[in-house]
């Protein structure tokens, strides 16, 4: 490092130097750093105008893809439910078309079977006649034999006919005569249901102050008991002894309550017997039913009716009314306080499937108006099912040779299957 003597003059006036060169640098550096700020600001502006214009865009661009994939789903829906609307409509045009035909068909069978069922009427009614004459004719024929076989002898055989129905049996009887009269010979050998029933009604008749009464004696049935058991139906057992009670004895229920214990067996009258021991026999009829079901429709039966609810089904062999029968049977068990319209509904999810597809009603219809649809169904798919399995017979029995045979047995199927 070296020194050099300077004036002070001389020493400020290169400081000023030097400052003037320091701040001419300065301000060229401020000056570069102004413009490099500025053109940083102007790409950072550009990038994020670009950024913002491309998001918008992609934005745009996605907001009307979806837009259009909306619009083809919207039309695409469109189409599925007017191509379900024409199905059903098909299906309901094609099941009446084929229900008209087969009444019509059925219409024809029983017009021809009521005139042969009328011709062979008209048969019977002339064989009847040829008989009852023949039979006058042979009565008339031995009525004068016997006479003459009296004439001779002198002595008489008199069975009794009272009853010239012609064309019935009869019962032959054979009487030793006592007196001389007319002849009638009887050759009916079998009295009807309704001369024997009569018979049983006469003999029944007796006079009381001078008019006569007939006693009809009811049929001998057995009476309903209940045991108490688990497999017994508390509900049925009240229904057929209430039936039973008034169509066997004439009772009304404060008599059929007074001999209730008569229907009970086992641990139901030993239930009973502890009612009235206790002196908590019940006053009504409507007292009786509730504490029997209260005592006899178990826990255990509970859960087995909510079991067999569940899995309750239509068979594939069982018709709508006999599965009615069983799913009613069931609902009352098992929901007594629902309505019909509930019990409709229930019908509807557990019936078959196939059914359920060709009665084109729904859930709101009325009972009576599903069974009647429900047994045309029935019977289209009975007939259907008829049809293919002759037309599987036929085919089966058909010369292997005769190809057209089977095209135009295969052509019937076609048209059986479509309808």
């Amino acid at each position: 490092m070296t020194t050099e003597n300077v004036s002070t003059q001389e020493a400020v006036n290169r400081l000023v130097g030097v400052h003037e060169i320091t701040t001419g640098t300065i301000s060229k550096l401020e000056e570069q750093l102004d413009e490099l700020l500025k053109k940083f600001t102007e790409q950072n502006a550009n990038s994020n105008v670009n950024k913002l214009k491309t998001i918008s865009s992609e934005a745009v661009d996605a907001e009307t893809s979806n837009a259009s994939k909306i619009i083809k789903l919207e039309s695409q829906i469109d189409e599925m439910c007017k191509t379900i609307q024409d199905y059903r409509e098909e299906n309901i045009n094609s099941t009446k078309a084929e229900f008209q035909t087969m009444s019509e068909r059925m219409g024809s069978i029983q017009a021809l079977t009521m005139s042969r069922f009328d011709e062979t009427r008209g048969k019977y009614e002339e064989s009847k006649r040829q008989w009852c004459r023949i039979n006058t004719e042979m009565n008339t024929n031995m009525n004068y034999i016997m006479d003459k076989l009296d004439n001779i002898t002198g002595s008489r055989i008199t069975p009794r006919n009272t009853n010239h129905n012609c064309g019935r049996p009869f019962q032959t009887t054979t009487h030793i005569p006592i007196s001389r009269s007319g002849h009638t010979f009887q050759t009916n050998l079998y009295p009807t249901e309704t001369q024997v029933v009569q018979e049983k009604i006469a003999q029944n008749v007796f006079p009381l102050n001078g008019v006569k009464h007939s006693i009809i004696l009811p049929p001998s049935s057995a009476a309903p008991e209940f045991h108490g058991k688990h497999s017994e139906s508390p509900t049925q057992f009240l229904i057929r002894v209430q039936e039973y009670a008034e169509s066997v004895h004439a009772w009304d229920r404060p008599t059929l309550l007074n001999g209730i214990s008569q229907f009970l067996r086992d641990s139901a009258l030993e239930w009973y017997c502890q009612l009235r021991i206790s002196n908590r026999r019940p006053q009504t009829w409507t007292e009786f039913t509730d504490l029997f079901m209260a005592q006899f429709n178990s826990p255990i039966r509970k859960a087995k009716q909510e079991q067999e609810w569940h899995e309750c089904r239509q068979n594939e062999n069982e018709t709508i009314n006999e599965f009615l029968i069983r799913l009613r049977a069931l609902w009352t068990e098992v929901k007594p306080k629902e309505t019909e319209a509930e019990l409709i509904r229930h019908l509807f999810c557990k019936m078959r499937n196939e059914l359920i597809g060709r009665i084109g009603l729904t859930r709101w219809a009325s009972h009576d108006d599903i069974i009647i649809e429900a047994q045309k169904v029935e019977e289209i798919l009975y007939c259907h099912n008829k049809e293919q399995r002759r037309a599987a017979y036929m085919k089966q029995i058909a010369p292997q040779d005769d190809t057209s045979y089977h095209n135009t047995r295969l052509n019937n199927d076609n048209i059986n299957q479509e309808l």
